[in-house]
């Protein structure tokens, strides 16, 4: 039986994980930011990942700046933090 490794980081941010494509489409937001985090490495906390995944799905209810897909990414989870210092590590 094959291994399932789609929680692992890659080595290309850029692409979602098939968890996080899966997750995307059912609509369970926070295991979709689960998938992300664990996608990000120890660089994204789960939080983050958490605002980066309304922020592209437009579930944040206030104007704020809108990620480049409807499945966010390591960096848009950055940005996150960049704009709040409160998140800033």
């Amino acid at each position: 039986m094959a291994t399932d490794d789609s929680s692992a980081p890659n080595d290309d941010s850029d692409d979602p994980s098939l968890r996080q494509r899966v997750h995307s489409a059912t609509g369970d937001r926070d295991a979709e930011a689960k998938a992300l985090a664990d996608r990000a490495g120890e660089d994204i906390s789960e939080d983050d990942a958490k605002s980066a995944v309304k922020r592209a799905h437009g579930d944040t209810g206030v104007a704020e700046p809108t990620t480049e897909s409807d499945l966010a990414s390591p960096d848009d989870a950055k940005a996150v933090r960049e704009d709040d210092p409160a998140r800033q590590h």
